[in-house]
Protein backbone atom coordinates (compact mmCIF):
# COMPACT_ATOMS: atom_id res chain seq x y z
CA UNK A 1 0.00 0.00 0.00
CA UNK A 2 1.28 3.45 -0.95
CA UNK A 3 2.17 5.86 1.85
CA UNK A 4 0.33 8.66 0.03
CA UNK A 5 -2.64 9.76 2.11
CA UNK A 6 -6.00 10.34 0.47
CA UNK A 7 -9.14 11.91 1.92
CA UNK A 8 -12.64 11.47 0.55
CA UNK A 9 -15.58 13.75 1.32
CA UNK A 10 -19.03 12.29 0.72
CA UNK A 11 -19.95 8.71 1.65
CA UNK A 12 -23.18 8.39 -0.30
CA UNK A 13 -23.89 5.30 -2.39
CA UNK A 14 -21.24 6.20 -4.97
CA UNK A 15 -18.79 7.93 -2.64
CA UNK A 16 -18.63 4.96 -0.30
CA UNK A 17 -17.63 2.65 -3.17
CA UNK A 18 -15.05 5.16 -4.41
CA UNK A 19 -13.54 5.34 -0.92
CA UNK A 20 -13.52 1.55 -0.71
CA UNK A 21 -11.62 1.26 -4.00
CA UNK A 22 -9.09 3.91 -2.99
CA UNK A 23 -8.55 2.15 0.35
CA UNK A 24 -7.18 -0.90 -1.48
CA UNK A 25 -4.14 1.16 -2.51
CA UNK A 26 -3.84 4.08 -0.07
CA UNK A 27 -4.53 5.04 3.54
CA UNK A 28 -7.91 6.79 3.45
CA UNK A 29 -9.51 9.50 5.54
CA UNK A 30 -13.26 10.00 5.20
CA UNK A 31 -15.77 12.69 6.04
CA UNK A 32 -19.55 12.75 5.84
CA UNK A 33 -22.43 14.27 7.79
CA UNK A 34 -23.75 10.71 8.17
CA UNK A 35 -21.72 9.42 11.12
CA UNK A 36 -22.98 5.87 10.58
CA UNK A 37 -21.42 5.85 7.11
CA UNK A 38 -18.14 7.11 8.56
CA UNK A 39 -18.18 4.41 11.22
CA UNK A 40 -18.99 1.74 8.64
CA UNK A 41 -16.00 2.87 6.54
CA UNK A 42 -13.79 2.76 9.62
CA UNK A 43 -14.82 -0.83 10.34
CA UNK A 44 -14.91 -2.17 6.78
CA UNK A 45 -11.74 -0.72 5.27
CA UNK A 46 -9.92 0.92 8.15
CA UNK A 47 -10.74 4.50 7.10
CA UNK A 48 -9.79 7.28 9.48
CA UNK A 49 -12.49 9.90 10.15
CA UNK A 50 -11.64 13.53 9.45
CA UNK A 51 -12.48 15.27 12.71
CA UNK A 52 -11.16 18.74 11.87
CA UNK A 53 -9.58 20.38 8.79
CA UNK A 54 -6.23 20.20 10.59
CA UNK A 55 -6.36 16.41 10.08
CA UNK A 56 -5.59 17.05 6.39
CA UNK A 57 -2.18 18.68 6.87
CA UNK A 58 -0.40 15.56 5.53
CA UNK A 59 -3.03 14.64 2.92
CA UNK A 60 -1.83 14.53 -0.69
CA UNK A 61 -5.15 14.12 -2.53
CA UNK A 62 -8.68 15.11 -1.56
CA UNK A 63 -11.52 13.49 -3.50
CA UNK A 64 -14.95 15.11 -3.48
CA UNK A 65 -18.07 13.03 -4.06
CA UNK A 66 -20.72 15.39 -2.72
CA UNK A 67 -24.35 16.05 -3.71
CA UNK A 68 -23.99 19.60 -5.02
CA UNK A 69 -21.42 22.21 -6.14
CA UNK A 70 -22.40 24.31 -3.11
CA UNK A 71 -21.48 21.43 -0.80
CA UNK A 72 -18.12 20.98 -2.55
CA UNK A 73 -17.33 24.69 -2.35
CA UNK A 74 -18.29 24.85 1.32
CA UNK A 75 -15.92 21.97 2.07
CA UNK A 76 -13.10 23.53 0.03
CA UNK A 77 -13.48 26.85 1.84
CA UNK A 78 -13.00 25.02 5.14
CA UNK A 79 -10.13 22.72 4.20
CA UNK A 80 -8.06 24.66 1.64
CA UNK A 81 -6.04 26.65 4.24
CA UNK A 82 -4.99 23.39 5.89
CA UNK A 83 -3.91 21.36 2.87
CA UNK A 84 -0.19 20.98 2.07
CA UNK A 85 1.05 23.02 -0.88
CA UNK A 86 1.60 19.91 -3.01
CA UNK A 87 -1.96 18.66 -2.53
CA UNK A 88 -4.44 18.07 -5.38
CA UNK A 89 -8.24 18.15 -5.15
CA UNK A 90 -10.32 15.84 -7.37
CA UNK A 91 -14.00 16.62 -8.04
CA UNK A 92 -15.91 13.50 -9.13
CA UNK A 93 -19.47 14.81 -9.00
CA UNK A 94 -21.61 15.60 -12.04
CA UNK A 95 -21.35 19.39 -12.36
CA UNK A 96 -20.92 22.05 -15.03
CA UNK A 97 -17.55 23.59 -15.98
CA UNK A 98 -18.60 26.84 -14.29
CA UNK A 99 -18.85 24.92 -11.00
CA UNK A 100 -15.36 23.50 -11.52
CA UNK A 101 -14.00 26.98 -12.18
CA UNK A 102 -15.73 28.37 -9.07
CA UNK A 103 -14.16 25.63 -6.94
CA UNK A 104 -10.77 26.22 -8.58
CA UNK A 105 -10.90 29.91 -7.60
CA UNK A 106 -11.22 28.92 -3.95
CA UNK A 107 -8.13 26.73 -4.23
CA UNK A 108 -6.13 29.17 -6.36
CA UNK A 109 -5.55 31.42 -3.33
CA UNK A 110 -3.55 28.58 -1.79
CA UNK A 111 -1.81 27.34 -4.94
CA UNK A 112 -3.72 24.04 -4.95
CA UNK A 113 -4.86 22.62 -8.32
CA UNK A 114 -8.23 21.05 -9.04
CA UNK A 115 -8.87 18.07 -11.31
CA UNK A 116 -12.37 17.20 -12.50
CA UNK A 117 -12.86 13.46 -12.86
CA UNK A 118 -16.54 12.89 -13.54
CA UNK A 119 -17.66 9.32 -12.93
CA UNK A 120 -19.26 7.63 -15.94
CA UNK A 121 -21.01 4.78 -14.15
CA UNK A 122 -23.79 3.70 -11.91
CA UNK A 123 -23.25 2.25 -8.46
CA UNK A 124 -23.21 -1.33 -9.80
CA UNK A 125 -20.50 -0.46 -12.35
CA UNK A 126 -18.33 1.19 -9.70
CA UNK A 127 -18.72 -1.88 -7.50
CA UNK A 128 -17.78 -4.15 -10.41
CA UNK A 129 -14.73 -2.06 -11.33
CA UNK A 130 -16.05 -1.10 -14.78
CA UNK A 131 -16.54 2.64 -14.17
CA UNK A 132 -14.86 5.29 -16.35
CA UNK A 133 -13.50 8.70 -15.38
CA UNK A 134 -13.81 11.71 -17.68
CA UNK A 135 -10.95 13.96 -16.65
CA UNK A 136 -10.08 17.63 -17.09
CA UNK A 137 -7.22 19.64 -15.66
CA UNK A 138 -3.57 20.58 -15.82
CA UNK A 139 -1.27 17.75 -16.91
CA UNK A 140 1.10 18.29 -13.98
CA UNK A 141 -1.72 18.11 -11.46
CA UNK A 142 -3.13 15.08 -13.24
CA UNK A 143 0.21 13.30 -13.02
CA UNK A 144 0.35 14.04 -9.29
CA UNK A 145 -2.94 12.25 -8.64
CA UNK A 146 -3.09 9.74 -11.49
CA UNK A 147 -2.31 6.83 -9.17
CA UNK A 148 -5.36 7.75 -7.10
CA UNK A 149 -7.53 8.05 -10.20
CA UNK A 150 -6.21 4.65 -11.30
CA UNK A 151 -7.31 3.19 -7.97
CA UNK A 152 -10.83 4.41 -8.73
CA UNK A 153 -10.89 3.26 -12.36
CA UNK A 154 -8.41 1.89 -14.89
CA UNK A 155 -10.46 3.54 -17.68
CA UNK A 156 -9.77 7.28 -17.89
CA UNK A 157 -10.05 9.83 -20.70
CA UNK A 158 -8.29 13.19 -20.32
CA UNK A 159 -10.32 15.70 -22.34
CA UNK A 160 -8.25 18.83 -21.74
CA UNK A 161 -8.22 21.78 -19.33
CA UNK A 162 -10.13 22.04 -16.06
CA UNK A 163 -13.86 21.65 -16.60
CA UNK A 164 -13.57 19.67 -19.84
CA UNK A 165 -14.17 16.31 -18.17
CA UNK A 166 -17.26 17.68 -16.45
CA UNK A 167 -18.49 19.14 -19.74
CA UNK A 168 -17.94 15.80 -21.51
CA UNK A 169 -20.12 14.01 -18.97
CA UNK A 170 -22.91 16.59 -19.17
CA UNK A 171 -22.83 16.34 -22.98
CA UNK A 172 -22.78 12.53 -22.90
CA UNK A 173 -25.75 12.49 -20.55
CA UNK A 174 -27.62 15.04 -22.68
CA UNK A 175 -27.20 12.78 -25.72
CA UNK A 176 -28.28 9.70 -23.77
CA UNK A 177 -31.36 11.43 -22.37
CA UNK A 178 -32.35 12.89 -25.75
CA UNK A 179 -31.88 9.51 -27.46
CA UNK A 180 -34.03 7.96 -24.72
CA UNK A 181 -36.93 10.18 -25.81
CA UNK A 182 -36.33 9.37 -29.50
CA UNK A 183 -36.23 5.63 -28.72
CA UNK A 184 -39.45 5.86 -26.69
CA UNK A 185 -41.12 7.64 -29.62
CA UNK A 186 -39.79 5.01 -32.03
CA UNK A 187 -41.12 2.23 -29.82
CA UNK A 188 -44.55 3.84 -29.69
CA UNK A 189 -44.61 4.18 -33.48
CA UNK A 190 -43.46 0.56 -33.90
CA UNK A 191 -46.09 -0.77 -31.52
CA UNK A 192 -48.84 1.19 -33.23
CA UNK A 193 -47.64 0.06 -36.68
CA UNK A 194 -47.36 -3.62 -35.70
CA UNK A 195 -43.57 -3.70 -36.04
CA UNK A 196 -41.73 -6.39 -34.00
CA UNK A 197 -39.98 -4.30 -31.32
CA UNK A 198 -37.28 -6.88 -30.64
CA UNK A 199 -36.31 -6.85 -34.32
CA UNK A 200 -36.44 -3.04 -34.28
CA UNK A 201 -33.90 -3.04 -31.43
CA UNK A 202 -31.63 -5.23 -33.53
CA UNK A 203 -31.98 -2.85 -36.48
CA UNK A 204 -31.23 0.27 -34.42
CA UNK A 205 -28.26 -1.46 -32.75
CA UNK A 206 -26.70 -2.58 -36.06
CA UNK A 207 -23.37 -0.78 -36.49
CA UNK A 208 -24.16 0.06 -40.12
CA UNK A 209 -27.69 1.29 -39.40
CA UNK A 210 -29.75 3.08 -36.77
CA UNK A 211 -28.06 4.73 -33.83
CA UNK A 212 -24.38 4.13 -34.66
CA UNK A 213 -24.12 5.59 -38.14
CA UNK A 214 -24.87 9.26 -37.31
CA UNK A 215 -21.98 9.25 -34.82
CA UNK A 216 -19.37 6.99 -36.38
CA UNK A 217 -19.88 8.04 -40.00
CA UNK A 218 -21.68 11.34 -40.30
CA UNK A 219 -20.15 13.11 -37.31
CA UNK A 220 -16.71 11.47 -37.14
CA UNK A 221 -16.08 11.06 -40.88
CA UNK A 222 -18.03 13.94 -42.39
CA UNK A 223 -18.65 16.77 -39.94
CA UNK A 224 -15.23 16.46 -38.29
CA UNK A 225 -13.57 16.39 -41.71
CA UNK A 226 -15.77 19.12 -43.23
CA UNK A 227 -16.78 16.65 -45.97
CA UNK A 228 -20.38 17.05 -47.15
CA UNK A 229 -20.00 15.87 -50.76
CA UNK A 230 -21.90 12.85 -52.01
CA UNK A 231 -23.77 10.60 -49.63
CA UNK A 232 -27.48 10.86 -48.90
CA UNK A 233 -28.66 14.38 -49.76
CA UNK A 234 -30.11 16.44 -46.97
CA UNK A 235 -33.27 16.99 -49.03
CA UNK A 236 -33.77 13.20 -49.14
CA UNK A 237 -33.30 12.94 -45.37
CA UNK A 238 -35.83 15.77 -44.96
CA UNK A 239 -38.29 13.76 -47.13
CA UNK A 240 -37.79 10.70 -44.90
CA UNK A 241 -38.41 12.88 -41.85
CA UNK A 242 -41.70 14.04 -43.38
CA UNK A 243 -42.68 10.40 -43.89
CA UNK A 244 -41.99 9.67 -40.23
CA UNK A 245 -44.17 12.60 -39.14
CA UNK A 246 -46.95 11.46 -41.45
CA UNK A 247 -46.73 7.91 -40.11
CA UNK A 248 -46.90 9.11 -36.50
CA UNK A 249 -49.85 11.34 -37.30
CA UNK A 250 -51.73 8.49 -38.99
CA UNK A 251 -51.04 6.26 -35.97
CA UNK A 252 -52.00 9.05 -33.51
CA UNK A 253 -48.57 8.81 -31.81
CA UNK A 254 -47.39 12.12 -30.27
CA UNK A 255 -43.84 13.11 -31.21
CA UNK A 256 -41.60 15.63 -29.47
CA UNK A 257 -37.91 14.92 -30.12
CA UNK A 258 -38.42 13.60 -33.67
CA UNK A 259 -40.74 16.52 -34.47
CA UNK A 260 -38.16 18.98 -33.12
CA UNK A 261 -35.38 17.34 -35.13
CA UNK A 262 -37.44 17.71 -38.30
CA UNK A 263 -37.41 21.50 -37.86
CA UNK A 264 -33.60 21.43 -38.18
CA UNK A 265 -33.85 19.72 -41.58
CA UNK A 266 -36.31 22.37 -42.73
CA UNK A 267 -33.93 25.13 -41.63
CA UNK A 268 -30.93 23.47 -43.29
CA UNK A 269 -32.89 23.01 -46.52
CA UNK A 270 -33.92 26.68 -46.42
CA UNK A 271 -30.27 27.63 -45.89
CA UNK A 272 -29.36 26.02 -49.21
CA UNK A 273 -27.78 22.77 -48.03
CA UNK A 274 -30.28 20.40 -49.68
CA UNK A 275 -27.79 18.76 -52.07
CA UNK A 276 -25.11 18.23 -49.42
CA UNK A 277 -24.92 15.00 -47.44
CA UNK A 278 -27.45 15.27 -44.65
CA UNK A 279 -24.63 15.65 -42.11
CA UNK A 280 -24.82 19.25 -43.36
CA UNK A 281 -27.48 19.92 -40.73
CA UNK A 282 -24.37 20.80 -38.68
CA UNK A 283 -23.71 23.73 -41.02
CA UNK A 284 -26.52 25.79 -39.53
CA UNK A 285 -24.72 25.76 -36.19
CA UNK A 286 -21.66 27.05 -38.03
CA UNK A 287 -23.87 29.79 -39.48
CA UNK A 288 -24.95 30.72 -35.95
CA UNK A 289 -21.33 30.99 -34.78
CA UNK A 290 -21.48 27.74 -32.78
CA UNK A 291 -19.57 25.25 -34.96
CA UNK A 292 -20.04 21.54 -34.30
CA UNK A 293 -16.25 21.08 -34.47
CA UNK A 294 -13.30 23.52 -34.42
CA UNK A 295 -12.41 24.82 -37.88
CA UNK A 296 -9.01 23.05 -37.83
CA UNK A 297 -10.66 19.69 -37.02
CA UNK A 298 -13.03 20.18 -39.94
CA UNK A 299 -10.18 20.67 -42.41
CA UNK A 300 -10.64 24.42 -42.63
CA UNK A 301 -7.50 25.61 -40.80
Amino acid sequence: MSAKQVALYGLGNMGYLVAERIARKFPVQVADLNKQAVERARKEFDARPVSTPEDLEQTSVVVLCLPSPAASQAVLTQIAPHLPRNAVVVETSTVNPSDIHASARILDKFGIPLIDASIMAGVSQMAAGTAMLLVGGDKGALDACDDVLAAISDKRIHFGPAGSGAAAKVINNAVAHAVMVVVAEAGSMATAAGVDCEKLVGLLADKQMGLHRPLTHRYAERIMQGNYEGGMPLEAARKDSVLALELAQSLKVPLFAIQGAHSVYEMALAAGYGRDDYAAVAKIWNDWGCPAVPAKAAGRA
